[in-house]
């Protein structure tokens, strides 16, 4: 039993398990051919397509580079031309309301100065005339002893001649003198007839303003007096009268005191007065017409210019290398396992074959004839595959 046991052990050695160990050493041998190969592709792989990134990304960051420069260089320049656009239209639409401020400026301060002078003429113009007599009797205008009273001012100036004249007894409104008169007259009238030397009666008198208006001539009815009461004592007589009126005279209208009847009594201290209350438009006075203010004309036309920028798309960085091909080696099917001493199954008869059980057990040269004379592959310092 034991020498069959035997002989089948070195059967199972010699014909499948040093074969296995053969092959099993020809695989480890490939393998380690193969990951180098593998490994050598895969550095070079890796390398190459670090590279080819590497490039890409340069180039994607110089593109970027470039492409932001040129458009902060655009907005520079847009920012700048638009700056410059703005502050010439700044300037000029300044200047436009400096030069417009100015005009009008300067053409109110010369209507302000015409205006104030005007209004310095109106009211530097005055006239106020009065006029005195002892005694009238005769029918027509009243002739005067002397002025009383003569205050005329026409913007300022003295007219050049007497505006009430006495010894005619008409009063003509001066130049620049047109306006609302005040006119009012007083006479002390006699109402006694007949006087001691005298054979005839006499009327009292009758007093009334006339008027010369261009051709139209007018005895101003509201502005008579007469009286025809009084007493036979011709000391006691005498009766004060007064009377006023306004008209609105224009330059070169005549104002005059007329006694209207025939045959009148004697009038005593007569008084005749011409007073200007306003001046009117009528005078050579025209008003300055103040400016109206208006905003000036300003351009206010758009000048900003939109900046072109440069649109940038990052491309694909990926690596375009090829991945190499790694290839696994085919291993072929090991004979040991499927033994019966491994499977734990019965024995082949015919795999029993008589062997030397001296060379079996002992013996260095029967040991390799034992086992086909295999011998051992030389090993390198720090290599081996791990078989002895």
């Amino acid at each position: 039993m034991m020498k069959e046991n035997i002989e089948d052990i070195s059967r199972f050695l010699k014909l499948e398990l040093v074969p296995d160990v053969k092959i099993n050493n020809g695989h480890i041998e490939d393998n380690f051919n193969l990951t180098i190969k593998t490994a050598n592709n895969i550095m070079d792989y890796v390398e190459r397509s670090m590279t080819e990134t590497a490039d890409k990304v340069q180039k994607t960051f110089e593109t970027m580079a470039s492409n932001i420069t040129q458009n902060l260089e655009e907005i520079m320049q847009k920012s700048s031309s638009n700056l410059n656009a703005l502050q010439k239209l700044t300037i000029d639409n300044e200047v436009a309301i400096a030069n417009d401020f100015t005009t009008k400026l300067n053409n109110l301060v010369a209507k302000i100065d015409t205006r104030m002078k005007q209004h310095e003429d109106f009211i530097t113009t005055s006239v106020a005339v009065c006029a005195e007599a002892f005694s009238h009797m005769s029918r027509g205008t009243v002739k005067y002893a002397s002025l009383f009273l003569n205050s005329v001012l026409i913007k300022g100036t003295r007219p050049g001649s007497e505006v009430l004249d006495p010894k005619s007894g008409d009063f003509v409104v001066p130049p620049g003198g047109d306006g609302i008169y005040h006119i009012s007259y007083g006479v002390l009238i006699d109402t006694m007839s007949p006087r001691t030397g005298m054979s005839q009666a006499r009327m009292p008198p009758r007093f009334a303003v006339k008027s010369s208006q261009g051709k139209r001539i007018t005895i101003h009815e509201a502005s008579q007096i007469w009286a025809t009461v009084g007493v036979k004592n011709q000391y006691k007589d005498l009766i004060p009268a007064s009377r006023a009126i306004t008209l609105n005279l224009r330059a070169g209208d005549i104002i005059s005191l007329e006694q209207i009847n025939n045959h009148a009594e004697l009038a005593y201290r007569l008084t005749f007065c011409v007073h200007l209350v306003h001046p009117t438009l009528f005078s050579s006075v025209t008003w300055e017409e103040l400016p109206i203010s208006t905003v000036p004309e300003l351009n206010i036309a758009t000048t900003y210019v939109e900046p072109i920028m440069q649109n940038f798309q990052i491309g694909d960085l990926k690596s375009s290398v090829e991945k190499p091909d790694i290839s696994i080696p085919i291993m072929s099917p090991l004979q040991s396992p499927n033994s019966h001493f491994v499977s734990g199954g019965s024995t082949d008869p015919s795999y029993l074959e008589p062997l030397n059980p001296v060379a079996l057990i002992g013996g260095v040269p029967e040991h390799y004839a034992l086992i086909g004379s295999v011998p051992e592959p030389e090993q390198e310092a720090g290599s081996g595959n791990g078989y002895q």
